[in-house]
């Protein structure tokens, strides 16, 4: 069974998660946009300095008041706590298939046609890449409408360079969940067990990582979590190195995705 079988029969299986998201994903886009316009007109973004949180201003510093400002919420799209958790999931939700397959026995179907069984996690690997990749661009592209619809020209909106840099950011980490949930999926017996461990697993090391701004203790630990290396606000900040983070996150991601092919090569189907 060629692999871009599987890849259209897995797609259109998902449609409705995946066209949900991205309609999701880019309708928020466009809202934000939106709002920090009215924001902008009101000349409010001033006073909103005052609503950040203590914590958040101690543990960041001067760059969290970079959210006050036109280009700085438009920014907040991409490292919002809801769409980085979101991106992550949707690459967990592809990446955990092989477990649904040995779950309903659809794995028995497949193996009997002489497919090699590691195409099964190339498969899902494939679309747990895909995916981040995907949301990114849609969420890229609600930026572009909202600006072009909402915004005056006067208004600074975030340079092209930021916003690839967090896009980048943000695929990087939600495909290190990705290939976590496919080693997870690949030894898993039921679907649901593997998709609610990763599941949780995000968004338990999502708060490690909101903790760690203004806490101590979880400091010490919030290297694990791989939302630590998205810096978001040193991004918005000015050009950070990528190789440091982008090199943790993909090696990560690259360990992960063996264990993913030794385990459902030597498990029992």
């Amino acid at each position: 069974m060629p692999l871009l079988v599987l890849l259209r029969r897995s797609t259109a299986q998902a449609r409705f998660v995946l066209g949900g998201c991205l309609c999701l994903l880019a309708g928020f886009q466009l809202i934000l946009v939106a709002q920090a316009a009215s924001i902008e007109e009101s000349q409010a973004f001033g006073r909103m300095a005052d609503l950040l949180p203590a914590f958040l201003q101690r543990g960041v510093g001067s760059k969290a008041l970079l959210l006050a400002s036109f280009k700085g919420t438009i920014a907040f799209g991409y490292f919002h706590p809801v769409i980085a958790v979101l991106i992550s999931i949707l690459a967990v939700y592809f990446a955990t298939e092989p477990a649904y397959e040995v779950e309903s026995g659809l794995v028995d179907l497949e193996l009997s046609r002489s497919l090699p069984r590691e195409r099964l996690i190339t498969r899902s690997l494939v679309l747990a890449l895909a995916a981040p990749v995907a949301a990114s661009i849609v969420m890229r592209v609600g930026t572009w409408g909202g600006l072009r619809m909402f915004a005056s020209p006067s208004f600074e909106p975030p340079s092209a360079d930021m916003l690839l840099r967090l896009q980048i950011h943000l695929v990087a980490v939600a495909w290190c969940f990705g290939a976590f949930a496919l080693a997870i999926g690949a030894g898993a017996r039921r679907w649901s067990t593997a998709f609610t461990i990763c599941t949780l697993t995000t968004v338990v090391l999502y708060l490690l990582d909101y903790l760690a701004i203004g806490w101590r203790p979880a400091k010490v630990i919030s290297w694990i979590s791989p939302f630590e290396y998205y810096p978001a606000f040193s991004i918005m900040a000015g050009p950070v190195p990528l190789a440091r983070n982008l090199g943790v996150l993909l090696t990560t991601a690259l360990a992960f995705t063996g264990i993913a092919y030794w385990r459902f090569s030597r498990r029992d189907l």
